[in-house]
């Protein structure tokens, strides 16, 4: 039995902590909405609400005792019993009228009095009643919290009451005694008076703790808050902190594309570049052993270049660098143009390029470099898993979209592989792999491409039958946020002004400078190095070109700066710059006033084809094409 009581006593005490929160709905309707909305008001209200809820019962067991007690009960137990069973309205004035510290004031008066008049009418300084006095600052405390005029106002309200009744004391006003009464017997009514005292001291008890587990169950409510704000706050300082470092890393990452971009880039543009001189050599002198051998450097030069630029724009990408900048173009026209420059890639194992869309298509506004890096793409994946084939080319326009498919004849892909087909390197794997080549960016890069110009791409494939990829992007493409550039025209001197054009090349990279000579210098243009910012900006103003090769990454003042000194000059200001980048900085190179951009590794027939443009050689005829940024 003894071993049965801790428990008890356990449940029994969680009970007590937990009973006011199962009435929390019901006094919530005795308290007015703006008390509702300050949580530590509301706090208080619930409390003075419990107070006034229970507390008369405990209250009135000391009346009913006294009138248990005196068979004639006067005007003294009658005061207290109304006193205490006043409490009960003060929940409902809380309701009709929302004064709170009004009425905790004249509660607090209340039960001062109740006190204060239970020790003068039974028993002064031995009164049953004195163990409520220290309730009395103590509800004062729960009800209006412990600010300075609080305590000023409790406590001078305990002392005017003590004051008065020994006022009344001291003008030789003797205390009425009811208990016990005339005729009595005296040693058991006082054994009965001294019993009332054990019932009122075990009631305040009761009283007092009932207010401080509900004060323990509100201040373990707010340890919990406090540690969740903690907790919370904790956490915000570990994403702070999470995002500095991921924005560190977005800049390291930038820089590092930057950086690994021109690295990569500029020996490749050797590599590419003497190739396809040595190329031409090898071809006019009839060298044709040679020609089988540096056609091999120059196709791995190419092949690494393909490589360099799908990891690299993939990062772009992923890091949220690459910009779209769409531009109008007749789709069937584009489209021709895409065949026309992978026909060879799609015949090389044999395959048939068939064209499937009318003449005209309409114009489309977006951007043609990404669309056509992603068609080329999907072509050359076609021509490379198809033998002695077809792949079949088709594009339409339906409601705002453009809808472009590449069909082949090979081998299909099985469901379970084109699950995988769009994630980084999984292109097929094993002898699939190694017999037809390839890293598995290729995919991955068109797809996401596609998603940069607001569509996507779909793919439907049988096993032994082929497959087919259909790219849908919209029509008008969305542009980044960025200012327009206003259109620039430059003069095209004229044939025969131009006998030998100079050209200007500003790099800083020799060997850079040395395939550039050569490759113009064969043109019959003359060529003048820079090697550097400073020195071309010189030699520009001394010699006047009629064109400018303009590198932009170098050390010291870089090609933009180089850009901007040439452009707020009023005698070079018309001449034409083409700028040479790792990076495919289209949009600067527009908002600067660059007449046209290349990326490294430089396309020999497209700077030939600019500078033929802005400076005809006289005798030579350039072919009638718009100049434009090469991208």
């Amino acid at each position: 039995m003894t071993g049965a009581i801790p428990p008890a006593l356990t449940r029994a005490t969680n009970w007590l902590m937990v009973l006011p929160t199962r009435i929390y709905p019901v006094l919530d309707w005795f308290i007015p909405a703006n008390i509702r909305r300050d949580n530590a008001a509301h706090q208080r209200a619930r409390m003075f609400l419990i107070s006034h809820v229970f507390g008369p019962f405990l209250g009135n067991t000391i009346t009913v005792y006294l009138y248990l007690l005196d068979p004639n009960p006067g005007i003294g137990v009658h005061v207290i019993a109304a006193s205490i069973t006043a409490f009960w309205l003060f929940p409902f004035l809380l309701r009709l009228t929302g004064w709170y510290n009004l009425l905790a004031v004249l509660s607090i008066q209340n039960l001062t009095f109740v006190v204060v008049w239970g020790c003068y009418h039974y028993g002064g300084v031995s009164s049953p009643f004195l163990p409520w006095i220290p309730a009395i600052p103590l509800l004062a405390f729960f009800y209006l919290g412990s600010g300075t005029w609080q305590r000023v106002l409790v406590l001078g309200q305990l002392g005017i009451n003590l004051f008065i009744i020994y006022a009344i004391y001291a003008q030789g006003v003797s205390f009425p005694v009811h208990v016990p009464y005339p005729g009595a017997n005296l040693d058991l009514e006082l054994q009965k008076l001294s019993g009332i005292g054990i019932i009122s001291t075990v009631c305040a008890a009761i009283y007092v703790s009932m207010m401080a587990l509900y004060y323990a169950n509100i201040v373990a409510s707010q340890s919990e808050l406090e540690r969740e704000v903690v907790l919370h706050l904790s956490t915000a300082r570990q994403l702070q902190a999470a995002k500095i470092e991921a924005d560190r890393a977005n800049q390291a990452k930038s820089e590092f594309l930057a950086k690994m971009s021109h690295e990569l880039r500029t020996p490749l543009n050797a590599v590419i570049g003497y190739s396809e001189m040595l190329l031409e050599d090898a071809k006019a002198k009839g060298r044709d052993s040679q020609r089988d051998d540096i056609a091999r450097i120059h196709s791995a030069g190419k092949h690494l270049l393909s490589l360099v630029s799908d990891v690299l724009d993939l990062s772009k990408i992923e890091a949220g660098k690459m910009e779209v900048y769409p531009e109008r173009v007749e789709l069937a026209d584009f489209l021709k143009d895409v065949a026309a420059g992978l026909e060879a890639a799609v015949s090389a194992n044999g395959n048939r390029l068939e064209l499937a869309f009318p003449p005209r298509l309409g114009v489309v506004e977006t951007d043609t470099a990404k669309l056509r890096q992603a068609l080329a793409s999907l072509l050359n994946n076609a021509g490379k898993f198809t033998r002695n084939g077809v792949v079949t080319l088709g594009g339409t326009i339906r409601d705002g979209w453009m809808e472009l498919s590449v069909r082949d004849t090979g081998m299909g892909i099985s469901p379970e592989k084109v699950v995988n087909l769009f994630q980084n390197f999984g292109e097929m794997p094993g002898a699939t792999a190694s017999k037809y080549g390839g890293t598995g960016l290729g995919l991955p890069l068109s797809q996401k491409l596609c998603n940069l110009l607001g569509g996507d791409i779909g793919v439907e494939s049988t096993i032994g039958k082929g497959a087919r990829f259909t790219i849908r992007v919209p029509t008008k493409c969305r542009q980044n946020d960025l200012p327009q550039p206003a259109p620039v025209n430059f003069p095209v001197r004229s044939p025969a002004d131009s006998a030998s054009p100079k050209v200007l090349l500003i790099d800083d990279d020799p060997a850079a400078l040395d395939l550039v000579q050569r490759m113009i210098a064969k043109e019959g243009y003359v060529p003048i190095r820079a090697q550097g910012a400073r020195e071309g900006l010189t030699l520009a103003w001394n010699d006047r070109p009629a064109a400018i090769v303009l590198d932009v990454e170098m050390p010291g003042l870089s090609g933009w700066d180089v850009l901007l000194t040439l452009k707020a000059d009023d005698e070079l200001r018309d001449c034409p710059v083409i700028l040479v980048t790792s990076n495919d900085d289209v949009h600067k190179s527009r908002l600067l006033g660059a007449s046209a951009h290349l990326v490294k590794p430089l396309d020999r027939e497209a700077l030939l084809f600019l500078l033929k443009q802005f400076c005809p050689i006289a005798g030579a005829a350039a072919k009638e094409q718009p100049v434009a940024l090469a991208s």
